[in-house]
């Protein structure tokens, strides 16, 4: 099994340990986890390194749960096996927390830390787990875990749309990805409207910022 640590690979170093890299995301319906996951994907391809990509859609219109399964590299099959995750991006601290089952002791973590509680919860008196000992789950289980509040950097930059790319910003910042950071910019120039391109790049900036100095 390839193994890929952080800070190990600076960008666009594809080595011989390093022929792929397996990415799950994993949040709820109207996170823009897709248009994340995409970004990245088209920004492999227009570097030269080959992306596939999978998606699987619960009741995301209801705020159901929602994955997206990107390989990067020598793949062929877009679905990531069990245990096989060099990182996990979760949009949502539950989600993240669910997408264990593709982690292994190796695997980084970039997780969203404000929750987004389901109808069955709210409805059924049940308590939300606390966001921190989800936490320190994740850390017992996991060589790395990045805490990114996205979505409240997304609010003050005044584009609360925005916490995807703050968390795609989290994990060019971990140099996980072998991209270059302008490749990742360039793309997200030809996806989000006009209007909204400038507050986009700041989002990708904060968030990178965030991890890389981490």
């Amino acid at each position: 099994m390839r193994r890929v640590l952080a800070g190990l690979y600076s960008a666009c170093d594809w080595g011989e340990e390093m022929s792929s890299l397996n990415v799950f995301f994993a949040g709820v319906g109207g996170q823009g986890i897709i248009t994340g996951a995409s970004i990245i994907a088209r920004a492999s391809i227009a570097a030269g390194v080959n992306a596939v990509m999978s998606e699987v859609h619960g009741m995301a219109q209801r705020g159901g749960s929602v994955v997206c399964e990107l390989r990067l590299g020598d793949v062929h099959s877009p679905t990531i096996p069990e245990g096989e995750a060099d990182l996990i991006i979760g949009f949502e601290p539950v989600e993240t927390v669910r997408s264990l089952t593709k982690a292994n002791h190796h695997t980084v973590v970039i997780t969203e830390v404000r929750p987004i509680i389901p109808v069955s919860v709210s409805l059924g008196g049940r308590a939300y787990p606390a966001v921190e000992d989800l936490l320190a789950y994740l850390r017992s289980q996991v060589a790395a875990v990045y805490a990114v509040p996205a979505a409240a950097m997304a609010e003050e930059i005044g584009l609360p749309q925005a916490a995807n790319v703050v968390l795609l910003g989290a994990a060019m910042g971990t140099g996980l990805i072998p991209l270059e950071f302008g490749t990742i910019r360039d793309t997200l120039s030809r996806t989000v409207p006009a209007k909204a391109l400038e507050a986009n790049f700041r989002a990708l900036q904060v968030g990178f910022e965030l991890t890389r100095k981490a």
